[in-house]
């Protein structure tokens, strides 16, 4: 389920294996991602139909809140996602969101809205 919260410091929430998880891209959390992976946010998101891409984008949103998390829960979040009938795809509209929501994008360029082919946002 996703929940956005328009609270003076907005994240995004993500609830699998009945955990909730904070998503919020920091000004900290982005440059850490962006030297583990060697390009920008904004290139990642391109890039984000590789599932190491969206592990990292994901890991980097978890982060942002919670900086003790580690990589390997992300991919076990990852997994229980789709455990509980997510798929990649689906994931990639609950990032894009949570990216959105921290404020790093507006409208998704033609380009980064195909990076997430085939998906549609839920309202």
């Amino acid at each position: 389920m996703l929940i956005e919260n328009t609270l003076r410091m907005p994240y995004t929430e993500l609830t699998v294996g009945g955990t909730v998880y904070m998503l919020r891209l920091t000004a900290l959390s982005a440059a850490r991602l962006e030297e583990r992976i060697g390009m920008s946010v904004y290139k990642a998101v391109e890039n984000a139909d590789k599932v190491s891409v969206a592990a990292e984008l994901l890991y980097a949103l978890i982060e942002g809140l919670r900086p003790e998390f580690t990589k390997r829960e992300t991919f076990e979040v990852i997994d229980g996602f789709i455990g509980e009938g997510g798929t990649l795809p689906e994931l990639g509209i609950v990032i894009a969101g949570a990216l959105r929501n921290s404020g790093f994008f507006g409208e998704a360029s033609p380009r980064q809205a195909s990076s997430f082919a085939g998906c549609t946002e839920k309202q």
